[in-house]
């Protein structure tokens, strides 16, 4: 399937951060936000853009994601384990 989308090239320089092509940056885009969303993997995701999943996470860090995605639930019952010495 192909989806085509009408991008002013204004708005490509405003969101351009790493790649040079611009339909590999909105891929990426994209496929960051379905890893962070638990949707995808993160080796599916850097296969479908086409580079290294070492890169794809590198990319991903650029961005300010993370492929580990924690809520305030999960975070808060960390630091009350680690606060009560439970391993």
């Amino acid at each position: 399937m192909q989806v085509t989308i009408d991008v002013p090239d204004s708005f490509l320089k405003e969101i351009s951060f790493g790649f040079f092509e611009p339909e590999k940056e909105i891929k990426f885009i994209l496929a960051a936000k379905l890893v962070e969303a638990g949707r995808i993997s993160t080796g599916r995701a850097s296969e479908w853009i086409g580079i290294s999943k070492p890169r794809f996470l590198h990319e991903m860090g650029r961005y300010g994601l993370s492929s580990f995605p924690l809520d305030a639930e999960a975070i808060n019952e960390d630091v009350s384990n680690v606060e009560n010495g439970a391993s």
